[in-house]
């Protein structure tokens, strides 16, 4: 399950935000050091001119020998400390670090670089002390010159009083970050909503109308171009799927109609195969039985015209007795062919019946002189199958005949019939030494009345009648050639496991 996420308006803003509040703490930074970098210099500018003041004022007390109004140096600077005037520090000082007044603070030491410079320089030195976010003072150090002659040094220090802009610099970040915010806040909602919120949520329900099925829905939004463009894409969509499905639904038609004329051709075809059957059933029966009726006929008619022969009659009977045989033989083939009963159906061993048809067959008159053998591998006993066992009788009985018949050029006549035990099968292949089969009989062999012997001699129904009991019973019938020669054929039948 995918975890769930905040709405894309969710995101904006918080992203905004930060970069909002980031933006404004840093501005607002920026604006209060600008001020007070600016007090700073004003009030630097206000103690150099003090501190220039009471320079004035000492030098003048210096050159008086009663000092200037009866004040010397220390009273001048105590006039000072006296004031509302805070200092920090507040000392006269000799060019040898000899204090000669000290009304705030303390001495130095040593000589730091300000009073250098006020003392061998001649100058005045203006400096800027503390942290930028502590407390912050100016140090003004001006030469006190007498007669022209450096001999000491003026040195105050002063406290920066911060910028009185919203009182303190937290005080002043705050309400500037607030009064800012508050001002994206409400102009950046309007936007987002109206150009970004909005048409999002139009295309989202676009999209989904579009998921639903409802194909040629446009999306129309007032937004910037690029989500024109993704709507113009979405729209180019809905209208392909929309001609899309017009165009299936008239294949879909075209298909059910395609296929409707199909079955109705099959059936059209399956009834004329069935005709074309009967009829070439009715054909070769009519031939079959035409030819014994004929002789018959022509037996008879000979009689009616010689009446006192013995001999000829007892040899014209036998005769029509032998094709009106024959005839019933060919009426009984069929009437076993078409009978569908099952109900003998049983498990049995393969091999047994084998051995039972090549027995029986030995003991056909035309067959003798024929070797009819057996082969199976050792230990191959697993030949169990499920057939009727009158109708596998008969299907080898026909095979080993054919095989017989088909070896009666050959010196040495044989027929041998092969059973093996595959994985899931039992294969019963019957080979003999004759000259094969034809192009002609692998293709019509089993029809019905096909036959390659001579007239009267096969009715042409063996393998036919064969074919269709092993296809009953789950098997196939095959037909090959030899490789040294004689025809094959091959009978596959499901295996029945001993278990």
């Amino acid at each position: 399950m995918k975890p769930s996420r905040a709405s894309i308006w969710v995101e904006v803003v918080l992203a905004l935000s930060l970069i909002t509040i980031i933006t404004i703490v840093l501005n607002a930074g920026v604006f209060w050091l600008i001020l007070k970098r600016g007090e700073e210099e004003r009030r630097t500018d206000l103690a150099v001119a003090l501190i220039d003041g009471m320079a004035a004022q000492l030098e003048v007390a210096a050159r008086s020998s009663e000092g200037v109004g009866g004040l010397r140096p220390a009273e001048v600077l105590e006039a000072y400390t006296d004031s509302s005037i805070a200092f920090d520090e507040l000392f006269i000082i000799t060019a040898n670090n000899r204090p000669v007044c000290v009304a705030a603070g303390s001495a130095p030491e040593v000589l730091d670089a300000g009073l250098r410079v006020a003392l061998f320089g001649r100058k005045s030195d203006a400096r800027v002390q503390g942290s930028v976010w502590g407390n912050r003072s100016v140090q003004v150090t001006a030469p006190v010159t007498v007669r022209g002659v450096s001999s000491a040094a003026l040195r105050a220090t002063l406290p920066l009083a911060a910028p009185s802009v919203y009182g303190s610099p937290s005080g002043f970040t705050l309400a500037h970050t607030t009064s800012t915010g508050v001002l994206i806040a409400v102009f950046g909602f309007s936007l987002f909503r109206r150009r970004l919120i909005r048409p999002i949520a139009a295309v989202r329900e676009g999209t989904r109308r579009i998921a639903d099925g409802e194909f040629g829905h446009q999306v129309e939004v007032d937004a910037a171009r690029e989500f024109q463009a993704l709507c113009d894409a979405l729209n180019t969509m809905s209208t392909d799927l929309e001609q899309f499905r017009g165009r299936a639904a008239e294949q879909v038609e075209d298909l059910r109609q395609a296929n409707i004329e199909l079955q109705e051709t099959q059936s059209a075809l399956v009834r004329s195969e069935r005709l074309a059957g009967v009829g070439r059933l009715a054909a070769g029966l009519a031939h079959e039985v035409g030819n014994p009726l004929s002789a018959v006929l022509g037996y008879l008619e000979f009689l009616e015209q010689s009446p006192g022969d013995p001999d000829l009659q007892s040899d014209l009977l036998g005769r029509s007795r032998l094709e009106l045989e024959r005839i019933h033989r060919i009426i009984r083939a069929l009437l076993d062919d078409a009978r569908k009963d099952s109900s003998g159906v049983e498990v049995l061993q393969a091999a047994e019946v084998a051995r039972e048809a090549i027995e029986l067959v030995r003991h056909v008159p035309r067959m003798r002189g024929v070797a009819f053998r057996l082969e199976m591998a050792e230990g191959d006993l697993e030949t169990d199958v499920r057939i009727e066992r009158d109708k596998l009788h008969q299907v080898l009985i026909n095979l080993l005949l054919n095989a017989g018949d088909a070896s009666a050029q050959q010196q040495a006549r044989s027929a041998v019939l092969e059973i093996r035990s595959l994985e899931d099968q039992v294969s019963i292949r019957c080979i003999d030494n004759g000259p094969g089969f034809s192009e002609q009989a692998f293709e019509r062999a089993t029809e019905p009345f096909f036959t390659t012997k001579e007239p009267g001699k096969g009715t042409g129904l063996g393998l036919a009648i064969s074919a269709r009991v092993i296809e009953a019973a789950g098997g196939t019938l095959g037909l090959s050639n030899a490789p040294e020669g004689g025809a094959c054929v091959d009978l596959l039948l499901p295996r029945v496991s001993a278990s």
